[in-house]
């Protein structure tokens, strides 16, 4: 393949150990593929082992590692025991699914080419199917492509299985096309190669990419050059049962601290006098950025990105001058006891494991400010799954962004409808039912229990403590 043709160019990649595993698993799981270095064949077994199980390859049965050395062999079959160039491809195209994840490791470079070629398949089908909806269409439908099986038959497949997820492809004859395909294949050869990189690889580096995601290939190359490959199948995703908790309302009240600090503080900042009095605008269950925003329209701002900029690097400060005034911040009834029972439950259940995180209108600092004024523990709280209302404009922001932290830590089996939102306002159940989540509504802050009941939570109660045997059901 001529590595000219790659559109993306020449990458260099950020590596990891092969120890570490938890940043191949993070990189993995976002972008579709991590880089290692350091690595031999005992390494990438092990890490194969800790992401899943091996795929034996077929000269294999019960003994061997499941490492394949692809390498120049002329009494072997395939393109891959050749120096001849490799094609782009999804390995195991022809299996109803293939690997999940395909790991390779440089054992030895050749003298001249050999580079790898990477290509992901979700830039690829966005472009797709914004410049071309013929194109997408064919890729989509099973009718215009079969792959050849293990069986000796070609089974019609999609190149692209929106069900599944699996973008499955390869350039040589073991993919039938049909006419329709056939005239736009060359247009599809095209876009891979525009949105293809190159890796030039080392001795000892390598990548592990999700082979249901990201297309490979190699350059032709002169001279000995070995490859070690492993095909794992992810072990299945593990499941995570998530509560993440408002502040305001839910955990604690606090709100003239909170109106003392926030109005006091872009006062300053802009420069003019700005009070809950001479400002319209609801408070409840908003996000401090789109609190900040809504304020600043009202009062005819410009400059919103600069005012928001030095807004929340001085509102902490205002907050904590606020406290020191006398102004309380008080834990809501019943709150302590829940989150000690929450405590003791994560320490004692194993299957499914139970986080409990923030989602937030308030600011990282602030939100940790007021939980600790309130005499609560803030290691309670995971802050790495949680999110905060100074990044983003509205809940389901939020919670789009805490529900990415947990599959990047966690991986994909986490999914909405295992997270809970425990929150005190209409805005924390719109939340719910727009992202598929759960919610529990408690009635400790401005709204009463008839009147969130009326918007069918998932569950209601006036006090959070009603809301335990809810929880351990959902959490069962």
């Amino acid at each position: 393949m001529d590595v000219t043709k790659c559109g993306l160019g020449s990458f260099t990649p950020e590596f990891h150990s092969p120890s570490n595993v938890d940043g191949v698993r993070q990189d993995l799981f976002t972008k579709g593929i991590a880089f290692i270095e350091g690595c031999d064949e005992d390494s990438l077994v092990d890490v194969a082992n800790q992401l899943g199980e091996i795929n034996r390859p077929r000269n294999e049965k019960l003994q061997g590692s499941g490492v394949s050395h692809i390498r120049f062999a002329p009494n072997l079959t395939g393109k891959g025991y050749s120096s001849e160039e490799l094609f782009f491809h999804t390995d195991r195209s022809g299996w109803q699914s293939p690997p999940g994840i395909l790991m390779s490791t440089l054992k030895s470079r050749s003298e001249t080419g050999g580079e790898s070629l990477l290509a992901d398949s979700h830039r690829i089908l966005e472009i797709i199917k914004e410049e071309d909806e013929e194109l997408y269409r064919l890729v989509t439908s099973a009718k215009h492509t079969s792959f050849y099986s293990d069986d000796g038959v070609f089974v019609p497949r999609a190149i692209f299985d929106t069900k599944e997820q699996i973008f499955r492809f390869r350039f040589d004859d073991n993919i039938q096309l049909s006419a329709s395909m056939v005239s736009g294949f060359a247009r599809l050869q095209e876009i891979i190669y525009k949105n293809a990189f190159v890796v030039c690889l080392q001795p000892g580096q390598g990548y592990i990419l999700n082979n249901h995601r990201f297309l490979h290939g190699r350059a032709s190359f002169s001279g000995s050059r070995e490859l070690l490959r492993v095909l794992v199948t992810p072990h299945p995703p593990r499941r995570e049962m998530v509560v993440l908790f408002d502040i305001d309302g839910t955990l604690c009240r606090s709100e003239d601290l909170s109106i003392d600090a926030y109005f006091s503080c872009v006062s300053a900042v802009v420069g003019k006098t700005i009070t809950h009095a001479n400002t319209p605008v609801s408070l409840h269950g908003r996000t401090d950025l789109s609190l900040l925003h809504a304020i600043l329209d009202f009062h005819g701002v410009e400059d919103k990105e600069q005012v928001t900029a030095r807004f929340f690097a001085l509102h902490p400060g205002y907050l904590e001058e606020s406290h020191a005034k006398g102004f309380p911040v008080i834990p809501c009834p019943g709150v302590k006891e829940v989150l000690g029972w929450l405590t003791e439950y994560q320490r004692d259940r194993c299957d499914p494991p139970l986080r409990v995180g923030l989602l937030t209108g308030n600011s990282r600092p602030n939100a940790l400010l007021k939980i600790r004024a309130a005499g609560i523990d803030t290691s309670i709280f995971d802050l790495e799954i949680s999110s905060f209302g100074d990044v983003h404009p509205d809940r389901q922001s939020l919670f789009q962004d805490s529900l990415k932290r947990l599959q990047t830590q966690y991986g994909r089996g986490v999914a909405a409808h295992d997270i809970v939102i425990v929150g005190d306002t209409p805005l924390d159940i719109e939340c719910a039912k727009q992202t598929g989540c759960s919610v529990v509504a408690v009635a400790t802050g401005s709204y009463k229990v008839d009147d969130l009941a009326l918007l069918e939570p998932d569950f209601c109660c006036s006090l959070l403590t009603e809301a335990k045997d809810y929880l351990a059901l959902k959490c069962a």
